[in-house]
């Protein structure tokens, strides 16, 4: 039984992470070279360049050093002010990686049954790392704390709770790094802030599907050279999934009578006539065509209409 839980808070960090930590250590990677430059593109002083250097070479010590993820941020809250935006975002990118790398041995701290017992009587919707006072057992405290100074928060699913990344907690540096990486920290933080889908359920309701898969759509088109871009076509592919499909306990099409969920199909009709000019509304506007025909029941039309898609790419 304790292996199986075990099993289980590592399958759900790592899952309720995924959307979030795709591409780690690529975060880093703007789309323009400017190490000599301010964040406003004036040209830095002689002296400025080599501070930034002296920053960066101690950087990579510290790196060397195998560091936490807690060691890190430390380092880039102190020193990300005097960097240019391409070296912001590679701190920003190892930082990232370390964090990414290091969850699973990290969410094992949260396997003793004492402290998942503990976290059932604390977690409350509202629950917040930064509010900790009625936290009474030391050893959870301590525990928490760790988890906010790594940059992570607390999610749950299926009664069990577990770290995973926290992108809220990068937007304090957006104004450190370019546009395209910093629409992407708001792209994830919106994933991390309101994870799509738990215990095989959607979590947001069809509304949001669509609104963040038209968002992810804009940044492939407005940022084709980013770095990140690869990662967003990922959770943009997800997201086609969600919409076409729903989830395993949110199917689009009811398991028995075949026909399509009612609010989604009131909410796509919606989106589609608001948004004409997105190529995921077109395509969702052929779904919905080829539904119609059949007042709105799944057909073998539909289904190799969605493979085509989210599997294929084929709009």
């Amino acid at each position: 039984m304790k292996f199986n839980k075990k099993v289980l808070i590592r399958g759900m960090s790592i899952g309720m992470s995924v959307l979030v930590i795709t591409g780690a250590g690529l975060l880093g990677g703007c789309t323009t070279k400017e190490d000599n430059k301010n964040i406003d593109n004036t040209p830095k002083p002689i002296e400025q360049v080599d501070a930034q250097s002296k920053i960066m070479s101690d950087f990579e010590t510290l790196i060397a050093s195998n560091p936490k993820a807690a060691a890190i941020i430390e380092f880039i809250d102190k020193n990300i002010s005097s960097l240019s935006k391409e070296n912001a975002a590679k701190l920003l990118a190892k930082l990232e990686e370390v964090q990414s790398k290091d969850l699973q041995g990290f969410g094992e701290k949260y396997y003793p049954e004492a402290i998942q017992s503990e976290m059932q009587k604390l977690y409350k919707p509202d629950f917040d790392l930064n509010k900790l006072d009625a936290v009474q057992t030391a050893e959870l405290k301590d525990l928490l704390i760790e988890t906010r100074n790594m940059g992570y928060k607390i999610e749950t699913a299926e009664g069990t709770y577990f770290p995973v990344m926290n992108y809220e907690f990068y937007k304090k540096y957006s104004a450190y790094v370019a546009d395209d990486i910093k629409e992407y920290i708001e792209i994830m933080a919106r994933e991390s802030n309101a994870t799509p889908i738990k215990d095989a359920a959607l979590i947001i309701d069809w509304n949001e599907i669509a609104k963040r898969a038209m968002a992810q759509e804009q940044f492939i088109k407005e940022y084709s050279s980013s770095i990140k871009v690869d990662a967003v076509k990922e959770l943009h592919k997800r997201y086609l999934s969600f919409m076409l499909y729903g989830s395993n306990n949110t199917p689009l099409f009811d398991y028995d009578t075949k026909i399509m969920n009612a609010k989604a199909k009131d909410t796509y009709a919606s989106a589609i006539k608001d948004n004409q000019d997105s190529e995921t509304m077109q395509m969702l506007g052929k779904y919905m065509d080829i539904l119609n025909k059949t007042n709105y029941k799944f057909s073998d039309e539909a289904d190799t209409f969605r493979k085509d898609v989210v599997e294929k790419g084929i709009f």
